[in-house]
């Protein structure tokens, strides 16, 4: 610490204006230390928000039927194919709340054959925004992606259908749903069509 008398300083309340040699911040690191102050304030009230949504439970409504199926055998290229119809009631409206941007809503059929103890196949899907859409009903939704397998192992097959979705949260983790007391199990038929 050291005084340096600046030549035609004034005396003022007894206080001579001295140089300390003491450097001020620059107007740079103050706004960078505003900003990450700011940011870390954001970031906190962002994981407390996040955090009040995982006490919520959900109590989502699920029925899935199969209404038809239509098995063919793709020769060419050396796997079955089957076409579903399905029955799709599930209600998701309870799913919703106000940290949630939207849910991925989609339903997989699950099978076993020798090759794979367990086949995922994804046979239909849907992205839903608000509340209001997240009553799903309707007697005959057409499957929008085939069951298709790598091999012939479809026919005669005991098959499972299963509603899954994704929340994908305005702030938190995307979490991941089933809908595992409400699978609907159904046999392929042996023959082809």
């Amino acid at each position: 610490f050291f005084l340096t008398l600046v030549p035609g300083a004034a005396l003022s309340g007894g206080v001579l204006l001295a140089q300390c040699g003491v450097l001020m911040h620059s107007f740079w690191q103050r706004l960078n230390a505003l900003f990450f102050y700011t940011l870390s304030c954001l970031g906190a009230f962002a994981f407390l928000a996040a955090a009040t949504t995982y006490f919520h439970e959900a109590e989502p409504r699920v029925s899935l039927q199969l209404e038809r199926i239509m098995l063919r055998r793709i020769q060419s290229a050396g796997h079955d194919q089957a076409i579903l119809s399905l029955a799709i009631d599930a209600d998701l409206r309870s799913v919703f709340n106000w940290n949630v941007k939207q849910l991925f809503v989609y339903v997989t059929a699950e099978y076993e054959t020798q090759a794979n103890v367990l086949n995922q196949v994804v046979v239909w899907d849907s992205v839903i925004s608000e509340p209001e859409q997240a009553h799903i009903k309707s007697d005959l939704v057409v499957n929008k992606y085939s069951l298709t397998d790598q091999g012939f192992g479809l026919r005669d097959n005991e098959v499972k259908l299963v509603l899954n979705w994704n929340v994908v949260p305005a702030t938190g983790l995307l979490t991941l749903s089933h809908a595992f007391d409400q699978i609907h199990t159904f046999q392929v038929p042996a023959t082809y069509a």
